[in-house]
């Protein structure tokens, strides 16, 4: 992998982060320039803000390879599935790892989630997994929601498919999306290191995920509500579903070494391959998380490695589990404090159409890392 070209760590934060800041830097600006967005209404590939302002990815915007650039130009519509899957990714990140020492935390600044995507970790490679999976899944659903020009449902499942029930309905398209997702997001890796292969395996493990999680669904036809044929067609799962698989992955994760077969009549291709670092394992599956390299112990803050430490973090004195204080803590122990929380309570609902609630006090109880 080549030189900070790394998507989860930059290119997923310039998109996040400008169309976040979309209307307040068009306000701020009247050339209308931010990020290497533009106010150009005439292009054809639009990218609409909450005032219906058309605006467009500027072909000079060096944080986007000339490929990436290309593939938004050539599919309009596709810009807001590919932020939007990435801003799910993230946020599915965060919720799998929520109770864990390392918690996915990102950062507002180029790099989105920090220092980690350098190294060859467990950790890097659920990013590159949720991200890709992200982007997949983002865009084969717009497919079949019609926000895409360039696709739509895949109607290739058509015609007889059970006794009882046949192909039919809007199916979303998945192929488009691992397409889509393959050649706009590996495009960003460049070189052919142990690094290099190990991003693209789990970027491609981040779509297969979404592919064989996909599951079929039934609508039924009948008089009197009976269901004596049902039209089927095929669903995505939801990213929730993706991402514990995913996070399953992770806790089962290869560690590998850079294939070397020791022939010289073998071809480039074939040298360039994943090992099992213990011969005795089988090599990674497509579906496994690959890494090379330990992960630091992320009880600590180090500016060197960009780990933000536990210390802090809300921990469960009761479980022995990652979100225990034992564990989460680092056995360095932890502190408790009481706070009083006021919330609504003894909600009625009054015809019509009011809702009258209480306002209830009560003490909770917090522990927080040393």
């Amino acid at each position: 992998m080549g030189h900070g070209a790394l998507l989860p760590g930059w290119v997923s934060a310039a998109l996040l982060l400008a169309l976040a800041a979309l209307p307040a830097a068009l306000a701020a600006n009247s050339s209308g320039r931010w990020w290497g967005i533009v106010n150009v209404a005439s292009s054809t590939n639009l990218l609409t803000d909450s005032k219906s302002l058309q605006l467009v990815l500027e072909p000079s915007l060096q944080l986007l390879s000339r490929k990436q650039r290309r593939l938004i130009r050539q599919n309009p519509g596709i810009l807001h599935s590919v932020s939007g899957g990435l801003q799910s990714a993230v946020r599915e990140c965060k919720w799998q790892f929520r109770n864990r020492r390392w918690n996915c935390p990102t950062a507002s600044g180029p790099h989105l989630f920090g220092k980690i995507v350098n190294r060859g970790c467990r950790e890097t490679a659920f990013i590159f997994a949720i991200t890709s999976a992200g982007v997949t899944h983002s865009v084969a659903r717009s497919c079949s929601e019609g926000s895409i020009e360039s696709c739509t449902c895949d109607y290739r499942r058509r015609g007889p498919g059970g006794p009882d029930w046949h192909w039919g309905g809007c199916s979303d398209n998945i192929d488009f999306g691992r397409l889509f997702g393959r050649e706009f997001v590996d495009s960003g890796e460049k070189g052919r290191d142990l690094r290099f292969l190990m991003n693209l395996h789990n970027n491609e493990a981040g779509r297969t995920t979404v592919f064989s999680e996909m599951r079929q669904e039934c609508k039924c036809h009948g008089m009197s509500g009976s269901c004596t044929v049902r039209t089927c067609w095929m669903r995505l799962p939801t990213l929730r579903a993706v991402g514990d698989v995913l996070r399953d992955r992770f806790d089962g994760a290869s560690r590998v070494l850079y294939g070397n077969r020791g022939s010289n009549r073998a071809s480039r291709a074939e040298l360039l391959r994943l090992e099992p670092e213990d011969p005795a394992h089988k090599p990674p599956s497509p579906h496994d998380l690959v890494y090379f390299e330990k992960s630091p112990n992320f009880c600590t803050y180090s500016g060197r490695l960009g780990t933000a430490g536990t210390a802090g973090r809300a921990c469960n004195s009761s479980s022995p589990a990652l979100d225990g204080c034992e564990l989460l803590c680092c056995g360095r122990g932890h502190r408790t404090r009481t706070q009083r929380v006021t919330e609504r309570c003894n909600c009625t609902f009054h015809w019509c159409c009011h809702v009258s609630c209480r306002n209830c006090t009560h003490t909770r109880v917090l522990h927080e890392c040393l």
